[in-house]
């Protein structure tokens, strides 16, 4: 019973923390002081600015450890914080980590105030609210690249009119960024703007695919790369490569339809199947149990 209580406070503690810590990234740019934010603004609320402020201070502190599996974990973060970018990218991977161990320990004084003191209950929610903002940021980072993928057929589609019209390949970039919003968009305006300030447009297009982390955009660039090299027309190639995307994520769709029966068995057979046993046995082996039989 304990147990069971203990999970529904848990379950709508962490997503009401989940909201307030993580929806304070967003407003990090006007509310936070993070080590290259240059805003001068006032503050609209207090809480929020204090623990960005001590996440900055924390987070230096953890850069200076030396342990190998610890920076591992701080490379990882950072990769997924650069593939949000926006004002994810606002973070180092110590100061959201410090975000972290903040986060654990407003589990664990949660815990200890409605919940439980005892030791296993307050070590499983530190743990927990420990990895909450590491899975917001993977589940982002996850919605992203889906939607990068789906964007992409589009974006060659757009591209292979707009060149069929005469525009040459950045432009024409620009123009179907403008008009096809999503973070594919955001990224072709990001290498846009590298461009138009000197940077080397081959090296622009691949840290595009370096920084999303999709495969199928690393092929998409490599096309373009290869276009731009030989000087030959994109825009057939293009309209192909649409194509391709489009029948591959077809495929991926009717794979993951044909895997959904196997990977519902699990569930079945931990949780459905033993409640449906546990209704229709249960009372009988009470009876059984209180009368010594039938």
């Amino acid at each position: 019973m304990y147990l069971m209580l203990f999970c529904v406070f848990l379950a709508f503690s962490l997503f009401f923390f989940a909201n307030f810590l993580l929806g304070g990234v967003s407003r990090a740019e006007t509310e936070g002081k993070v080590h290259n934010a240059l805003e001068k603004e006032k503050s609209k609320s207090f809480l929020m600015p204090v623990i960005l402020k001590r996440a900055d201070n924390f987070g230096k502190l953890l850069s200076k450890i030396n342990n190998k599996k610890f920076r591992g974990y701080a490379e990882k973060t950072g990769a997924d914080l650069k593939t949000l970018g926006g004002n994810y990218s606002k973070y180092n991977a110590y100061q959201y980590m410090a975000l972290q161990f903040f986060a654990a320990a407003a589990g664990i004084a949660f815990c200890s105030l409605f919940i439980s003191a005892d030791l296993f209950f307050l070590f499983i929610a530190g743990l927990l609210f420990f990895f909450l903002p590491l899975i917001k940021v993977k589940e982002e980072v996850k919605k992203r690249r889906d939607t990068i993928l789906r964007q992409i057929p589009d974006m060659a589609d757009l591209l292979s009119i707009m060149l069929e019209s005469g525009s040459d390949f950045f432009g024409a970039a620009g123009k179907a960024s403008d008009i096809l919003k999503g973070p594919l968009s955001d990224e072709f305006k990001d290498v846009l703007s590298k461009i138009s300030l000197g940077y080397d447009k081959k090296k622009a297009l691949n840290e595009m695919v370096q920084k999303t982390g999709v495969e199928q955009l690393g092929f998409f660039v490599r096309t373009i790369n290869m276009a731009l090299e030989s000087g030959a027309g994109m825009a057939d190639t293009l309209k192909r490569l649409a194509a391709q995307t489009r029948n591959e994520r077809a495929s991926m769709a009717e794979k993951k339809a044909q895997e959904a029966p196997v990977k519902m068995l699990i569930p079945l057979v931990l949780f459905i199947f033993p409640t449906i046993f546990i209704v229709i046995f249960g009372p009988i082996v009470i009876n059984f149990v209180t009368t010594g039989g039938f």
